[in-house]
């Protein structure tokens, strides 16, 4: 479905991780031209969405690990496709991230896949910013030093949010001794923050409203203005009101399912039970209309 006459803009997923876990799925489903998505509070109700390139405006990936997808990326070319990537590489130490590969290894794929695309169309997420008797100020400016370091070769900007305390992980939050800083910490962390992606060349950008640096203004994940500068795009600013209050992305189509991601990140806001997303990730999704 179009927004009036316009092409869409895809997004590849907030719901799942396509690149890392169904990356021939999606391009079955752009072999055909179409996928369908169930409607998460109503399963039996599905949309059909065009993946015809004549149809898409451009593709927007949200991806912990890209190395599935990169082998398409020539395919995606061809059909006169657009594209970026939000990529999330974060401090949180491997036992919040169970189902990552080892940091080094995801920051070897975000390169490869920067040396394929280029760096402006490969954005950094350190996101989410979780914050504990551990994971503190300190903590967290060396790791994201350290991760900055290594991207800088990658990516023009990084996008960091603070974690979201949505109530079906704050009971496990709580038990790990994860907590919300007040402003003032949020601040000091935000600009250390802001100060280590500058010697690094990079600008640094809160998600939306939820967290502001200065001169940056209401940043967007997915921008029209950004759109526009990569692909020449001309589309509406309006704001997705399918998201968050405090989200200022542009209207997109999110395509995939929740419940089918295997990352198993303790955080996790869009999979509450990955055994059951395993069992959904072992069924042949080649041939399905929709995961």
């Amino acid at each position: 479905m179009l927004f009036g006459n316009d092409k869409q803009v895809i997004s590849a997923s907030r719901r799942t991780d396509i690149p890392a876990f169904h990356a021939d799925w999606f391009i079955d489903r752009v072999r055909h031209g179409y996928c369908k998505v169930a409607n998460p509070y109503n399963p039996a109700q599905a949309r059909e969405v065009s993946l015809r390139s004549a149809d898409v405006a451009a593709i927007v990936f949200w991806t912990r690990r890209a190395e599935p997808l990169r082998r398409y990326l020539d395919e995606l070319d061809g059909r006169g496709f657009n594209y970026y990537f939000l990529y999330t590489i974060t401090g949180c130490p491997a036992g919040m991230e169970p189902g990552l590969p080892d940091k080094q290894r995801c920051v070897e794929d975000f390169l490869e896949l920067s040396a394929r695309t280029g760096p402006e169309k490969v954005i950094w997420r350190y996101d989410p910013v979780i914050m504990s008797t551990d994971l503190d100020h300190d903590y967290h400016v060396e790791k994201f030093s350290g991760l900055a370091e290594q991207l800088a070769a990658g990516t023009n900007s990084v996008v960091i949010t603070f974690l979201k305390m949505y109530p079906h992980i704050a009971e496990a939050m709580r038990k790990a001794g994860v907590f919300q800083p007040v402003r003032r910490e949020r601040e000091l962390l935000a600009k250390a923050i802001g100060d280590a992606a500058a010697r690094q060349g990079l600008t640094v950008r809160g998600c939306g409203e939820r967290e502001s640096f200065p001169g940056q203004g209401i940043s967007k994940c997915i921008d029209e203005k950004l759109l526009g500068r990569l692909f020449g795009l001309e589309l509406s600013s309006a704001k997705d009101r399918g998201q968050p209050p405090e989200c200022r992305c542009i209207r997109s189509i999110d395509i995939g399912a929740y419940g089918s991601c295997l990352h198993g990140c303790v955080y996790c806001y869009a999979s509450r039970n990955f055994d059951r997303a395993r069992l959904r990730y072992g069924r042949n999704a080649r041939g399905r209309e929709m995961l």
